[in-house]
Formats: structure tokens, sequence, C-alpha cells
């Protein structure tokens, strides 16, 4: 029993130890972004609200899962899904889709790749979403984002840099290169719940709204 905790504690802190220092960096660059702190919507605030009160939210608890149809998606969409109690908001993860049931999303031990969509049954919330852009505009991020499979993928990756990434920033760079900005607000990193809230994108469908 006593092995298994401190392994269980382990793993809980090998899991929040490079946020947490992440934050620690962003309060730190804070100082000099102060209109980031003027933004309570900021991940940074709901990251620690979260936190503090326990909320991992990242692992399938029993019973988890969806059946919403990916039926009509087009590449570009936008799909996000989450757990209960998640430390980043609503939604934990992110990806978008590609075509041929194909979505390009990160892992910490994949960095970005390409992944097949039914994993997104597992979620127990789940949001697909469009971004009202022409056809041309989505399938140029696509493109965009192929060019970055294999990249290195951190949970926090800054916005600005081309170096690290997470599931959320190298969609939304995909949009921003080509001047349109998805999240406008002022932070640090691109949150799925910032992608979910956007003005610049349209929901699809939605199953777990009211877990």
């Amino acid at each position: 029993m006593g092995a298994r905790l401190k392994k269980s504690f382990s793993e809980y802190w090998g899991l929040l130890l490079f946020p947490l220092l992440s934050v620690l960096l962003a309060i730190a660059i804070a100082v000099e972004n102060p209109q980031v702190l003027s933004n309570r919507e900021a991940v940074v605030f709901t990251y620690w609200e979260h936190a503090f009160k326990g909320q991992g939210g990242y692992d399938a608890p029993a019973g988890a899962g969806n059946q919403i149809s990916f039926a009509g998606l087009e590449p570009g969409d936008i799909l996000v899904g989450g757990y209960e109690d998640c430390a980043y908001g609503r939604f934990s993860h992110a990806g978008i889709y590609i075509g041929n049931n194909q979505v390009i999303e990160g892992y910490v031990d994949l960095g970005i790749s390409e992944q097949s969509i039914d994993h997104y049954w597992n979620y127990s919330k789940i949001c697909l979403l469009r971004v009202e852009a022409p056809g041309e505009m989505k399938m140029k991020a696509v493109e965009y984002v192929r060019k970055y499979k294999g990249r290195l993928f951190y949970p926090l990756a800054f916005k600005n840099g081309e170096r690290f990434w997470n599931c959320t920033k190298i969609m939304w760079k995909a949009y921003a290169v080509q001047g349109l900005d998805l999240v406008t607000a002022d932070d640090f990193w691109i949150s799925p719940d910032a992608l979910y809230n956007s003005t610049k994108l349209i929901i699809i469908r939605e199953e777990g709204r009211s877990l």
C-alpha cells in the first residue's frame, strides 16, 4: 500500500511539476506584461484555481465516453475534449481535423503527431468546432500543421516561438500566420477553452455539456 501511494504521489507530482514551473515563469514574465494579469479569463488563473482544488482531470474516469458523430467534419475543423475537473478549464485536449478520419494533435511522448479521430469517443465532454474562414485558408492551416509533425511538445508552450508546441498552439498558429487570430485575448497560452469560447469558431455539435 505504501509503495503504491508513493508511486501515485510521484506520478502526480511529475504531472504537475513542469506546468507549475511554467506558471511560475509566467508570473515572472507577467511583471513585464501587466495586461495579461488584467485578463481574469487567462489560463494562468484557471490553472491555479483548479490546481489548488486538486483538479487534474487528464485521465478517463470509469464510465467516460461519448457517442458523438464525426459526420460532416471538414479539414481545418477543430475538436476539443475533456474530463471532469480538468486543470485547464472545461476541456483538456484539442486536435485539428485533416481529413480521412485523422487529426493532428500534440502529446508529451509523441510530440505533434497524426492520430485516428476515434479516440475522441473516449472523452466525457467533447465539442466539434468549425473555423469561420474560407476553405482555402482552412486547407493552408492543415498544410501548416503537417509541416510540424514530430516537433517537441510542451504542455504549457508559450504563444510566442516555434520550438515547443502543445495541442492548441499549433492550430492557433496555423490560422494566425494567415492573419486570422482565433484567440485575441491577452494570455500566455492558448487553452482548449479559449478555442471553444472563440467568436471565430462555431459549434458543429457537442456532448457532455451538463456533466
